[in-house]
């Protein structure tokens, strides 16, 4: 409440609220916020980027040794993998084996802890 004080007696004056229009985009919360955005985008980004680029390499890998078949057969195994390190110890193994026994052999006992996710592939 106002009172005003150029009269006698004490009377109400009645305001109006204003509205204020702010460009929320010009506001610093904003373009911090836009910046973190975006750095977290381009990591999740990179993170996909390598975890696609390693399975695409894997595939090839199996396809270059052993054939096309064995590439099929593991292709679906290698869907469900997401972890990064797993990853690139398949990429590993893959590498060191001679056959594709020697890297079923290398896999399975690399995935002992984790029996779940050891694939079906021979």
């Amino acid at each position: 409440m106002i009172l005003s004080k150029h009269s006698e007696t004490t009377s109400e004056i009645k305001v109006k609220p204003m509205l204020i229009q702010v460009d929320v985009r010009t506001t610093f919360l904003y373009k911090w916020g836009r910046e973190e955005g975006i750095k977290e985008g381009e990591q999740r980004g990179l993170v996909r980027g390598l975890k696609q680029g390693l399975k695409e390499g894997i595939l090839g890998i199996v396809q270059a040794k052993f054939g096309a078949q064995k590439a099929k057969l593991i292709e679906s195994f290698l869907e469900k993998v997401d972890d990064i390190s797993h990853l690139k110890k398949i990429k590993r193994e893959l590498i060191r084996a001679e056959t594709w026994e020697d890297f079923i052999k290398a896999f399975k006992s690399s995935n002992s802890k984790n029996k779940d996710s050891r694939p079906k592939l021979t």
